[in-house]
């Protein structure tokens, strides 16, 4: 098995900075076991046996979940070819050299993504494509009622988008009542797209989206209550000077 190189900024990365500690040792270890193309058998128990042979109080369930933490984040990519789940590391290309002439593991390429709704073929482009191979897919997948379609999305460090829905918009409009909340996502998204290394994980978008709404409350925001000096009420059957005084004769007084 060939070494692996660890980048420094792995030190200062917003993504692994969000992971909990076992799941970060999880994905050094993927690093260290992968093929020269990034991939490896995506069973827990292959996983757990090969990574962790000396941890005899590491359960199953503990490994699926690390691994679905780590796809989750977008570090990690699950796939199924012919029924078998595998996994691998999108950004694997970026930092490794591959020496190999061919890969131990099907490619996800020609692989087919997993979902509970339906089952489509992958395309070859995508970077990273969001699919579970476990029973304990996201809960989301699992809904049987459809989902109203996102009002927008912004992309994540995964290069996926984070999809925001009208429910969304109207509980941020409450909490902060002075932000124009769809203009300010529009500038979430103009922002993501113009600063690719300082995207959010899917873990962490949720709360970016809070922060920065929450700033611009502070702030103000633009939708201030405009005060307007309340217009004179005109009397009422007003008479005009243009008018002049109205004199009525005393008819008593005038000779006949």
């Amino acid at each position: 098995m060939p070494n692996r190189i660890l980048n420094e900024g792995i030190c200062s990365s917003d993504t692994i900075d969000e992971l909990k500690w076992f799941e970060e040792v999880l994905f050094y270890r993927l690093l260290v076991n992968c093929d020269d193309y990034g991939r490896f058998d995506g069973r827990p128990a292959i996983i757990k046996n090969r990574l962790f042979p000396l941890k005899e109080n590491l359960t199953l369930k503990a490994v699926s979940d690390g691994i679905k933490a780590l796809a989750n984040s977008g570090l990690v990519v699950l796939y199924e070819f012919e029924g078998k789940p595998y996994l691998y590391l999108p950004t694997w290309g970026k930092f490794q050299t591959i020496r190999a002439k061919k890969s131990k593991y099907p490619s996800p390429e020609n692989a087919v993504q997993s979902s509970a709704s339906k089952c489509k073929q992958m395309q070859a482009d995508v970077s990273v494509i969001q699919s579970y191979s476990y029973s304990e897919s996201n809960s989301e997948n699992n809904s049987t009622e459809p989902q109203a379609p996102s009002v927008l999305s912004f992309t994540l460090v995964d290069g996926t988008e984070f999809e925001i829905f009208q429910n969304d918009i109207d509980e941020w409009q409450e909490a902060f009542p002075n932000v124009d909340i769809l203009q300010q996502l529009r500038a979430i998204k103009i922002w993501c797209k113009d600063n690719p290394q300082r995207r959010k994980t899917r873990k962490g978008a949720r709360r970016f989206v809070t922060g920065w709404l929450d700033k611009e409350q502070n702030r103000g925001g633009v939708k201030q209550t405009v005060q307007r000096t309340p217009a004179k009420k005109e009397p009422e059957n007003p008479v005009s000077w243009r008018d002049g005084p109205t004199f009525l004769p005393d008819w008593s007084k005038v000779d006949t």
